[in-house]
């Protein structure tokens, strides 16, 4: 068996990917869907994507194991097994995209919308090495990309596709534009997303309107074994709300630039990807909701309605350079993989100029990693893989500085002990004659196999050790903020740039299951994180003065070194009634707990399960989706429990179930038409993992949950040629 021949059979057991709705309208008109792991067996699971959906994070919803986190309209974040935000390798065409701004108010899906998104690659459990770092999970997504032209000459192709909801009256347009030959091909993209406050069976959830605008370019060429491509992307974000942060977007101008080469010499591939993006983005408390008044504080920044704004940017830079050749009975890939990132951001008020809060200046992470993966079947009935990564990760700062510290550096009799003022001097004066460069060594390593038992049977064992460093975030955040890359729970944080690196230790149990027409297909597990990074209750007097005066919450937290543990099981099933009908369904269950203190972790999903009655005949389909969620009930104490401060609620989430219909007619090989309803009869319900309302004199109170959506008629219309 030659290398292709060994790694195009070994990509069967690897990823969970994104194509068509219907198989045989694949080629004319694609659809999103989430396809299952395809093993020794031909099991799959599929979910179509749903509504008008702009925000690609909500197709976790349709993952075993998978959900999302809802800050704002486009600001979901991927949760898998109970874990999110930077825990999560989430990459877009290969490349790792920071959330922009200190708050994550763009997490890396913003910056894809789902309309050019061609498919996304969700591995099931823990991730293959060759994949990246992250200890909870990895999830790659694809811009769509034109073809080469099969014939001579040059082909004009298009993908376009319009589409619309009625629960935010949203509307999205995009298109792929190309000019294709045997051997170049030039397109261009664009994608317009709008909608408006969105409906709830409770009436209008303000600061949830949003507006996005992306434009792209591309260029591919390829020769023989030599292929080259090039694209550009521009992400304008405007007016768009994030009710559970304490800001809006006010903009978002993203750039972001994309490189990538592979080719094949003497039976090695070669592959290679160098990328970059900037990030400027501008956020306020003003733009889309009431201003607040969080401080008492009788100095000019405070005194009155407490408007903020705050300005940041990021630069990142990135490759990855990996190789593959046959080895034995298997392949390994090796290679070496970095990224360097610098962030600033800075606090102002619109209404009293002098006054700034530098959050970050001059904050890198750089990170260096190189890794080796050996890959193989052996015989008929076993698959192995095993699995290094060694990573250096360096983050630094510079010196930071603040307006009221500012005040005391001018003249400090004014300002003793005691003062507001005096005691933002005293933080900053800590923080800029601390060590402020850390360097950190990770190790991940992955063992894994999967058997055939028997005909119908398949086990699979995978255990594993990941790392994850801190983010800028969680050491660099010198003054109590909200700004922890988009927890949503309501606290200020301040950081410690003493923590330690997270460490996971995993163990997966799999079983699938098949017997022709019907399939079920298991997984068990467990995971412990030392030196996991939450946060705990701030101690220090100084935090707690500045952070209950001048930024509105009495108890901030902050970010420290604890114990946790994750354990439970996602599944799928699914069963073939006749040609036209047939039963899929998913079911998620997760735990996580502290195991330093009797606590739960914050925002874990509850239970879930989702079952659907599909109808497929010619070219018309129908499928009927019944989710069910369960109460959640087990609450983080530490995060959420909080009787000084409106800003979050320690209370459970009911359990509710929502009815989804989603229809399909494919007419001809180039329209496709979609429609259905969402929350059929308009179910009032609290999704658990939205972050707590902050905008004032909304229909959700202050500190609560966000009301789900309300009931959502949707239609997309999408065209090639």
């Amino acid at each position: 068996m030659n290398r292709q021949q060994i790694l195009r059979y070994l990509s069967l057991s690897l990823p969970l990917l994104c194509q068509s709705t219907v198989v045989k309208a694949q080629e004319a008109v694609e659809e999103i869907i989430v396809i299952g792991r395809q093993e020794f067996l031909e099991t799959e699971f599929t979910a179509q994507r749903t509504g008008s959906n702009v925000d690609a994070a909500k197709l976790m919803n349709q993952v075993p194991g998978g959900a999302a986190n809802n800050n704002g309209p486009l600001t979901g974040q991927i949760q898998y097994r109970g874990m999110f935000g930077p825990r999560v390798n989430v990459r877009v065409d290969g490349m790792l995209i920071n959330g922009g701004g200190p708050n994550w108010m763009a997490p890396p899906l913003h910056h894809i919308p789902a309309g050019l998104m061609e498919e996304l690659v969700v591995e099931q459990g823990i991730p293959s090495i060759a994949t990246g770092g992250g200890i909870g999970g990895a999830a790659t997504a694809y811009w769509k990309r034109p073809a080469y032209n099969s014939g001579n000459g040059w082909n004009f192709t298009g993908d376009t596709e319009a589409s619309f909801g009625s629960a935010d009256e949203g509307s999205s347009v995009s298109g792929l534009f190309a000019l294709s030959s045997s051997t170049h091909k030039i397109y261009a993209v664009g994608s317009f997303d709008e909608g408006d406050d969105y409906d709830s069976e409770e009436g209008r959830v303000d600061s949830t309107e949003y507006e996005r605008d992306v434009f792209g370019i591309g260029y591919g060429f390829r020769s023989g074994a030599h292929e080259l491509e090039v694209n550009v992307h521009r992400i304008e974000t405007e007016d768009t709300g994030t009710p559970s942060l304490p800001m809006d977007i006010d903009w978002f101008d993203t750039d972001v630039w994309n490189v990538s080469y592979t080719t094949e010499l003497n039976g090695v591939g070669i592959n290679l990807r160098v990328y970059g993006s900037d990030i400027d983005h501008g956020m306020s408390n003003y733009l889309l909701r009431p201003v607040p008044d969080f401080s008492s504080l009788m100095l000019p920044p405070f005194m009155g309605d407490d408007k903020r704004n705050v300005v940041a940017d990021s630069e990142e830079f990135g490759f990855k350079l990996s190789i593959d050749f046959a080895l034995g009975a298997g392949v390994v890939v090796a290679g070496i993989e970095g990224k360097d990132s610098e962030h600033d951001s800075t606090v102002g008020d619109p209404d009293f100029m002098p006054f700034f809060v530098n959050n970050f200046n001059d904050t890198d992470a750089d990170s260096l990693s190189v890794f080796g993966q050996w890959s193989a079947l052996i015989g008929s009935r076993w698959y192995l893989e095993a699995g290094l990564r060694a990573e250096d990760y360096d983050s630094s700062t510079g010196t930071v500085d603040a307006f009221p510290a500012r005040l005391v550096d001018m003249n400090p009799a004014m300002w003793p002990m005691g003062t507001p003022p005096r005691a933002v001097f005293m933080l900053r004066q800590a923080f800029n004659n601390a060590d402020r460069s850390q360097s950190d060594n990770n190790l991940d390593w992955l063992l894994k196999g999967r058997y055939q038992a028997t005909d119908n049977l398949v086990i699979e064992l995978a255990v594993a050790q990941k790392t994850r460093s801190p983010i800028y975030q969680e050491r660099y955040l010198w003054i109590p903020l909200e700004a922890n890359a988009g927890i949503g729970d309501g606290n200020n944080y301040i950081g410690n740039p003493d923590l330690d690196p997270e460490e996971s230790q995993q163990i997966e149990l799999g079983f699938d299951w098949d017997f022709g027409d019907y399939y079920f297909s298991p997984r068990i597990y467990y995971r412990e994180v030392d030196d996991f990074i939450q946060g705990v209750p701030a101690t220090n007097m100084l935090v707690v003065a500045v952070s209950a005066n001048a930024n509105g919450d009495p108890t901030p937290l902050i970010f420290a070194n604890t114990d946790a543990t994750y354990e439970g099981i996602d599944l799928t099933f699914g069963a073939r009634i006749n040609d036209q009908w047939r039963i899929e369904g998913l079911a998620s269950m997760v735990d996580g707990e502290r195991d330093d203190i009797s606590d739960n972790l914050y925002r874990v999903s509850p239970d879930t399960l989702r079952a659907s009655l599909i109808y497929e005949s010619g070219n018309f389909g129908a499928k009927i989706e019944q989710a069910f969620f369960a109460k959640q009930d087990d609450l983080s104490a530490t995060n959420t429990l909080d009787p000084a401060s409106a800003n979050n609620s320690f209370a459970s989430t009911d359990s509710y179930e929502l009815t989804n219909v989603y229809l399909n007619w494919f007419l001809g090989s180039q329209l496709a038409i979609a429609a259905g309803v969402e929350n059929l009869f308009d179910e009032d319900y609290v999704d658990h993992l939205t972050g707590f309302n902050r905008v004032i004199g909304s229909n959700v109170p202050v500190g609560s949950r966000l009301f789900g959506h309300g009931r959502n008629v949707f239609a997309r219309f999408q065209y090639q040629w």
